[in-house]
């Protein structure tokens, strides 16, 4: 089996909003007209500025055998982002610390096992080929999202505590952080 990541292109944007619209996906995923406005402005190489959390986010689309089937988000942080508090414990010591939220957007994969194979494949496509000092990646998934949090533990995130998101479409929902060093 292979999973490839690359960025996400507007070749892509059909099929991802197409995921976005299905149930599951919505359920835990924002779908507000902001995030598809940032998945647009960064498709086509963000040449403006986005209302979306500033355009902090870099989308990546993973394909098994070539065909695409997840959505990855990631961005570097440090201790000067707005974060909540308890983010700030976990941060790298010694290197970059890289926020991470994952779907599964083809239903044909979902239940396979693949989302831990998946994040893990991205965490090394990330230190490989964007920045080899990233040495902790976090997530935060919705308390409530219990297969996003097996899915997690299965690829060696360790629950770390929980929050209330500060802002955007979650903004309050209670939330577990979890981190996985590397």
């Amino acid at each position: 089996m292979s999973i490839a990541f690359e960025k996400a292109t507007l070749q892509h944007k059909e099929q991802v909003l197409s995921w976005l619209n299905k149930p599951y996906v919505q359920e835990f995923w924002d779908n507000s007209d902001a995030y598809r406005e940032d998945l647009d402005i960064f498709m086509k190489g963000r040449k403006i500025t986005s209302p979306y959390f500033d355009g902090i986010f870099d989308y990546w689309i993973g394909c098994k055998n070539g065909e695409p089937f997840c959505l990855m988000m990631s961005n570097k942080i440090s201790e000067g982002d707005e974060i909540p508090d308890l983010w700030k414990s976990y941060l790298s010591k010694t290197g970059s610390t890289v926020s991470l939220d994952f779907m599964i957007g083809e239903e044909g994969f979902l239940g396979k096992g693949l989302a831990a194979i998946a994040i893990n494949e991205f965490i090394t496509f990330f230190r490989s080929t964007i920045d080899a000092t990233a040495d902790t990646f976090i997530i935060d998934p919705e308390r409530d999202n219990k297969k996003a949090l097996r899915a997690y533990e299965n690829a060696g995130f360790v629950k770390a505590g929980e929050f209330l998101a500060i802002s955007g479409v979650f903004e309050g929902y209670e939330t577990i952080l979890m981190t996985k060093k590397v």
